[in-house]
């Protein structure tokens, strides 16, 4: 057992930890020790040499001691194997894929430059095509909080390694909700950026339109210290936003005004106590202050099925086609189900789904008028193994009814922990604003896990 074991990794906990005298190199080599106890559990897919990674963590210790500011220091982190790490595969969870990048991505770096240390690569829904995390090889990643039921996903090892307290921070992808899913199954904060925010340079694309980095992390503070590193504009990513240096990640004051879905819009699928929870989610807003106004979730719907059944997908064969093509066995059943469609689609069928995207990027643009952010579920369920291995198409889908339209509206969004469930599996709501009002949402998680009194309970440590 080690000296640290009980330590918990948040980053709070960790830097109490360095002002006690505890180095960077003991800290990160806790979390690798954590990590390789956990190695046949399916959340990694790659770990970091211990040579290499505790000599990444003693420089960090050198530039302490020599006064520069490592803002991350102590803090270890494992990134989704769709991101390029130098030294550790990209595979995207496929045997045909096997990547061997010479240099991090843009935004892995910059973590690395503040003294976060790499330790390992975490496991995906093959492709990052999947919201539930069995499109994976074995072993499957197991929900942290009940390994029955399943991780979320695609982003399913990033967030089971923070719910289970084996790294400080994890770094996912979200293109229809990959980066909130697995947070809201776990009981973690997930933060999905706008658009182009965080440089999507060095990442194995599901949708160049789009995908982005996101972060998992045990508090809504925690996640945007991470983003505010990661993010900035990139000259040598085309889609990079050019105002990205100039948006605000701060906490910005002020909101007040939640829009959420009405009522008789509202879907939990048979799950009542998903629904009581959500409920319970509401009157907390309430009792924070908030004032919460119904809205039309039509657009927002129509919008989340149109980039998923639709020409869009055609896109997702810009870096899988060939793989389709020449290795179909190593292509998980599901993602190929996933991606075949958009064989079949035409140029002219890409341009009417563009235009019919612009059309409702139009209708939930003047749903959200005269509101700061809107509320839902993360997820309106969640299923066990068995459940999704069953009915795989379209329990899949269902994890996505309140995810899938933020990337394509422009959205950006948090999910944060809820009150609970009364079965004592995690709820999760989700805020979600217009693009660059990330500091907006930041503020009202920030609130509402203030009065949520969210604490972070690490699960099954190993």
């Amino acid at each position: 057992m080690s000296a640290l074991d009980g330590l918990a990794l948040d980053f709070a906990s960790v830097r109490r930890a360095l002002e006690d005298g505890v180095s960077v190199e003991r800290l990160v080599g806790e979390s690798l020790r954590r990590v390789r106890a956990a190695a046949h559990d399916g959340v990694f897919l790659a770990i970091a040499e211990d040579d290499a990674a505790l000599a990444a963590a003693r420089a960090v210790d050198q530039k302490r001691a020599n006064g520069v500011a490592q803002p991350l220091a102590g803090l270890a982190v494992s990134v989704k194997d769709n991101v390029h790490v130098a030294g550790l595969p990209t595979t995207g969870d496929c045997a045909a894929i096997d990547l061997r990048p010479q240099e991090s991505a843009h935004a892995v770096a910059r973590l690395e430059a503040a003294g976060a240390v790499v330790v390992a690569k975490n496991t995906l829904d093959q492709f990052a095509t999947g919201l539930n995390g069995t499109r994976t090889r074995e072993p499957l990643c197991r929900n942290a909080v009940d390994p029955a039921y399943i991780p979320g996903g695609s982003s399913s090892g990033s967030a089971v390694a923070v719910a289970r307290g084996l790294v400080s921070f994890a770094i996912g992808t979200d293109t229809g909700g990959s980066g909130r899913v697995p947070a809201a199954c776990n009981g973690v904060v997930g933060v999905k950026p706008t658009v182009g925010l965080v440089s999507g340079r060095g990442l194995l694309y599901n949708s160049r339109l789009f995908d982005t980095l996101s972060v998992f992390a045990a508090s809504p503070a925690d996640a945007y210290e991470i983003l505010d590193v990661m993010a900035g504009h990139d000259p040598a990513d085309p889609f990079s936003r050019e105002d990205a240096d100039a948006v605000e990640l701060r906490p910005r004051a002020g909101a007040g005004v939640l829009a959420t879905i009405q009522s008789d819009q509202l879907r939990f699928f048979g799950d009542p106590a998903a629904e009581a929870a959500f409920a319970a989610d509401l009157a907390r807003l309430k009792a924070a202050g908030f004032a919460l106004t119904e809205i039309d979730f039509a657009p927002f719907a129509e919008a989340g099925r149109l980039v998923f059944g639709s020409a869009f997908v055609a896109e997702r064969l810009v870096d899988y086609g060939d793989v389709l093509a020449q290795s179909p066995d190593d292509v998980h059943p599901a993602v190929r189900a996933s991606i075949e469609p958009g064989l079949a689609y035409s140029a002219q069928d890409a341009f009417e789904a563009i235009y019919a995207l612009a059309a409702l990027k139009r209708r939930a643009a003047l749903a959200l008028h005269g509101v700061d952010a809107l509320v839902v579920p993360s997820t309106p369920t969640i299923f066990t193994i068995e459940q999704l291995l069953a009915e795989p198409m379209t329990l899949n889908a269902i994890m996505g009814h309140y995810t899938y339209f933020a990337n394509p509206l422009d959205l950006c969004a948090v999910a944060v922990p809820g009150t609970g469930r009364a079965d004592g599996l995690p709820s999760s709501v989700t805020f979600l604003a217009r693009a660059a009002q990330d500091g907006v949402i930041r503020h009202i998680a920030d609130r509402f896990a203030a009065q949520a009194d969210m604490r972070l309970s690490p699960r099954r440590t190993a």
